[in-house]
């Protein structure tokens, strides 16, 4: 994943035997397939106030490199190595940052997309809930959900409201956090969530909260958010913004059908 990121997970660990007495938790959040621009700290239209509150309490990485594919950015996030040089989505050739916790006296828990072989479970991690999938259907599910290496049925309800995958993922991260803060053991809390990734499905509320958001366009929409990422500091204006790809076409040549289309 973020190149930054792993150097800082990896000096924390290494680092973890002469902190002794006050080793700090460590809850590791990971998005799939988020775009630069998708979080409101970082110029988004779309709403994500809590992730905002943390990053105005703590840092916003400006510049960063991921493997841009999913599995890939999985094995370098959990083993700060190139996808190859950790064996690819075997990690034949690697060590997880779980089991270099577990070493240290931490209780390792994940919670949320593994797409990886076998199971976290033999890869360190103590406990797991969540899909082995590369993707998974929000509402169904499928029947690669695990917990903690066994079989778990997608029920069509869970906590009292309709099985929604990644409401699932925080209910059980919440659950594990819970149960972890009650030891004396410091803890890792891996939550790796399917979202954003396809196939994009969303509670039929927060769809109804994006009515109309879009349709100034695609072209609009990205100068916004520019202007936006230069307003708040996180580019300095040396930066111009990147030309449209090539085969994206202009907004104002799609007709009335696709614009609603895309929009929507």
């Amino acid at each position: 994943m973020k190149r930054v990121f792993i150097c800082f997970f990896l000096l924390l660990v290494t680092s973890l035997s002469s902190w002794a007495a006050k080793r700090p938790n460590v809850v590791l959040i990971m998005a799939d397939d988020l775009g630069f621009s998708d979080l409101g700290c970082y110029g988004s239209d779309i709403e994500t106030p809590n992730l905002d509150a943390l990053a105005a309490n703590g840092l916003r990485f400006s510049q960063f490199y991921n493997t841009a594919k999913c599995h890939s950015s999985r094995v370098s996030l959990l083993t700060g190595l190139y996808c190859d040089q950790a064996g690819g989505a075997s990690l034949s050739r690697g060590t997880t940052i779980a089991e270099v916790m577990g070493k240290a006296g931490y209780s390792t828990q994940m919670v949320g997309k593994w797409h990886l072989s076998k199971q976290p479970t033999e890869f360190g991690f103590d406990r797991y809930w969540g899909h082995l999938s590369g993707a998974t259907n929000f509402f169904t599910g499928d029947n690669s959900f695990r917990l903690n290496g066994e079989n778990w049925k997608v029920p069509a309800t869970l906590n009292g409201k309709p099985f929604y995958t990644t409401h699932a993922i925080m209910d059980y991260g919440l659950e594990f956090l819970d149960e972890a803060t009650r030891k004396d053991d410091p803890f890792l809390l891996y939550v790796a969530f399917n979202a954003p990734h396809y196939p994009l499905h969303a509670p039929e509320e927060d769809v109804k909260k994006y009515d109309g958001r879009y349709d100034a366009g695609w072209d609009k929409m990205r100068v916004a958010r520019y202007k936006r990422q230069l307003e708040s500091g996180l580019i300095p204006a040396k930066y111009k913004l990147s030309p449209r790809p090539a085969h994206i076409p202009a907004w104002k040549t799609l007709s009335t059908k696709e614009k609603q289309w895309e929009s929507d």
